[in-house]
């Protein structure tokens, strides 16, 4: 299909009880300064939490990656200079159970912020609020509030940022920047997201029986099992412009195979998966039915699957090790092992070409024939590597010998494990593939600079919104190194004192943080996106983190019953709050 959409024509109603999927949990137990995950952030955007401005739920052709108001009454107004943002917030909204008699306040959001600037918190993305005046200063501790945020009274918030950053807009659409009741976190830094106060339509069943203070988790969600999801009687469908929320209840599975959940959607025993790439079988199976071809969608997710190496750990502290990577691996069999160029398009650099105005689009310093690797050439760069010691193109360092990659145990990765082994080993390397749960186990060791690693085999990148910033700061600034940031797996940047720490013989890596800050500051046009592709090629080129192979699309599949399907590219995940059943969920 392509559109993202699923009609719209339907005589939709409200009610019943959608069945979704997922094969592995979310991040981080739905705390929202946390989670930095798109299944977690399309259910934070149609469900559960609004923010100041946020997004439509729709592809970027329906205006989708534009922000529009939604606790804010409209956008924002900025001073001349573009450093003072003032928000003025609609009148009468409320949050949901435990805090229903508590409104939404200018003050709610400077919690938020606070809270992600907590470094006892450990939230997912702080630098993105740096910009924010004494943000960085309340996070160490020398300042007891934001100065740059100010409460001018229960409706206006005033933000003040240190330079004239266009997309502070963007920052604030983002589940972090999501109002807190006044101290609802209190005593859950590392749990908030199980006492989560919700300010969208929905809320975790059993909200409506937390205590405020209280220390027994929400029964709506059980890690690792499943969530429920109900409607919050505090939202007032008259002040949301955004979300139609036609259903009344989202049940979500937790866990199983991807053919255990593809075998229930085609059996209509599941509405929808949220994670997990659909086997090719069944979706020729929906394509070839000419009653079930309408219910595959596929859309751009502005994203990319790559191999991540880490740039301390031998062999790929040496760059013609990276280098050879790059031209030995068969990109085109991982992508036919997805699903075929269905699921996207082969990817030669690291930022999707839509977010470069298309500026990058032909290049590719690693290009080989038909994109399937070129063994021979991957062999003269290795040559020049400290690790080829006779010079004979493979890897014969003790390094290449049992080098740990660290994979996600789940279809498609699991598959593309043959495919790896042989392509590395045409160049010496002997991968010993570790492979577990997505998230507790692959991202949680790739970002970790102390765990045993040399390559992250399965990872992937979609934009956090619709600027090329977001593949700069938290994919390769030194602030994002883990554990307890994210998710700059390769240690671009990665101080010596870090890797002194963690026992790494190098003591310096390359760092691109001065061309990230260059590019932040130029303004949004085409200089910018210049300015973002040189910040591309230099990486490609000179510093070489990654292996990027694929250009990532969407694709889901739903169930007969499900209807006006819509894709939320903001977070690259189905959108929830426009879908309907048919009859309203009805027995039929």
């Amino acid at each position: 299909d392509g559109d993202g959409t699923g009609g719209g024509d339907e005589d939709l109603q409200a009610g019943g009880t959608m069945t979704l999927a997922m094969t592995s949990d979310v991040e981080d137990a739905f705390d929202p300064q946390k989670e930095y995950y798109q299944v977690s952030w399309g259910i934070y955007r149609c469900c559960l939490l609004r923010t100041l401005v946020s997004y439509a739920g729709v592809p970027t052709d329906e205006g989708g990656a534009d922000l529009v108001p939604d606790i804010a009454e409209d956008l924002p107004e900025v001073s001349d200079d573009g450093l003072t943002w003032t928000f003025r917030l609609r009148e009468g909204l409320m949050f949901g159970p435990p805090y229903q008699d508590t409104p939404i306040t200018a003050q709610s959001f400077i919690n938020a912020m606070e809270r992600e600037a907590n470094p006892d918190v450990g939230a997912g993305y702080p630098f993105y609020y740096s910009i924010i005046e004494g943000f960085d200063e309340f996070s160490a501790g020398d300042a007891d509030t934001i100065s740059g945020m100010t409460a001018v009274d229960d409706l206006t918030l005033e933000i003040k940022i240190t330079g004239p950053f266009a997309d502070l807009g963007f920052r604030m659409a983002m589940p972090a920047a999501a109002p807190i009741p006044d101290g609802a976190d209190e005593g859950h830094e590392e749990d908030y997201g199980r006492f989560l106060v919700p300010s969208g339509p929905y809320m975790f069943e059993g909200s409506d029986q937390l205590e405020k203070g209280g220390d027994t988790p929400v029964a709506g969600y059980e890690p690792g099992k499943s969530i429920v999801l109900v409607r919050n009687p505090s939202w007032d469908p008259n002040s949301d412009d955004i979300r139609e929320a036609y259903i009344d209840r989202f049940e979500i599975e937790i866990g199983g195979t991807a053919e255990d959940v593809f075998n229930k959607i085609d059996a209509n025993e599941l509405d929808l998966h949220l994670d997990g790439v659909p086997p090719p079988q069944l979706i020729r199976k929906f394509e070839q039915n000419p009653d079930r071809k309408d219910q595959v969608f596929v859309n751009s997710a502005d994203g990319t699957r790559y191999l991540s190496f880490n740039l301390a750990a031998p062999p790929f502290d040496d760059i013609h090790v990276r280098k050879a990577a790059n031209l030995v691996l068969d990109k085109d069999g991982m992508r036919r092992i997805r699903g075929g160029p269905l699921v996207g398009d082969i990817a030669g650099h690291i930022i999707p070409s839509s977010l470069l105005g298309e500026q990058l689009a032909d290049y590719d310093p690693y290009a080989t024939p038909n994109s399937q690797g070129d063994v021979d050439a991957a062999k003269e760069e290795m040559k020049q590597s400290k690790y080829d010691s006779d010079g004979d193109g493979l890897c014969d360092h003790e390094s290449c010998k049992g080098t740990i990659g660290i994979q996600d145990e789940a279809f498609p990765y699991s598959d593309q494990n043959a495919l790896l082994l042989d392509n590395f080993g045409a160049i010496g390397i002997e991968l010993d593939i570790k492979s577990g749960e997505r998230s507790n186990f692959m991202y949680a060791r790739c970002q970790d600079p102390g765990a045993e690693w040399a390559i992250c085999l399965g990872p992937g990148w979609g934009k956090d919104y619709a600027d090329a910033t977001t593949f700069g700061e938290p994919l390769f600034g030194s602030s994002a190194i883990g554990p307890d940031s994210c998710c700059n797996y390769a240690l671009v940047g990665a101080p010596p004192d870090l890797l002194e720490e963690h026992g790494y013989d190098v003591t310096e890596v390359p760092s691109i943080d001065a061309k990230a800050k260059e590019c932040d500051e130029t303004p949004v046009g085409d200089e910018r996106n210049t300015c973002w592709a040189e910040f591309d090629q230099e990486l490609m080129e000179n510093i070489v983190p990654w292996v990027p192979y694929l250009f990532d699309n969407d694709v889901f599949v739903h169930s007969d019953r499900l209807q006006n399907y819509k894709y939320d590219q903001f977070s690259g995940q189905p959108a929830m709050d426009h879908m309907a059943l048919a009859g309203g969920g009805a027995a039929t």
